[in-house]
């Protein structure tokens, strides 16, 4: 109820639109080659529930049906998608403009000694678009530590 439209269109037009056009564009040269793999990036807010970021967990959802619908709709010709959620990732702006004290909160949730770097979404992503996971197709991965476990 107080979400501003203007808040809510921005958000859905970054965050799902763009990923819209994006594989608007690719599919294409993916079905012509006959292979090929997206990784989208979702939320946890998907899984969870936000009471705070409606606009975003709303578009993390979207991302998640797309990448869905693009596997199960491409998949048979070659491209697969596949989507990371990642849970706190201490990335510059992370590190510079974070909270200590929901990062304190999130370690005594989560079953893990230390919050995620970068590097540990990356790994994930070079994974999943490698042909090392050419099995994997339409899923939606979490890299959190363990904060949420489905």
């Amino acid at each position: 109820m107080d979400v501003e439209p203007e808040v809510w269109h921005r958000t859905l037009n970054i965050t799902l639109h763009g990923y819209f056009y994006l594989t608007r564009e690719a599919i294409p040269l993916m079905l012509a080659g006959g292979a090929g793999s997206i990784v989208t990036t979702s939320s946890d807010a998907v899984f969870r529930g936000d009471a705070a970021h409606v606009s975003y967990a709303v578009a993390k959802a979207g991302v998640t049906a797309l990448t869905r619908h693009i596997a199960s709709r491409w998949g048979k010709n070659g491209p697969r998608c596949n989507s990371v959620a990642p849970g706190l990732t201490m990335s510059e702006v992370a590190v510079e403009h974070g909270n200590k004290a929901w990062r304190e909160r999130y370690l005594a949730a989560a079953p893990t000694p230390r919050v995620g770097h970068p590097g540990d979404i990356a790994s994930l992503i070079v994974f999943l678009l490698s042909d090392e996971a050419r099995y994997v197709n339409g899923q939606t991965l979490s890299a959190n530590g363990g904060y949420i476990m489905r």
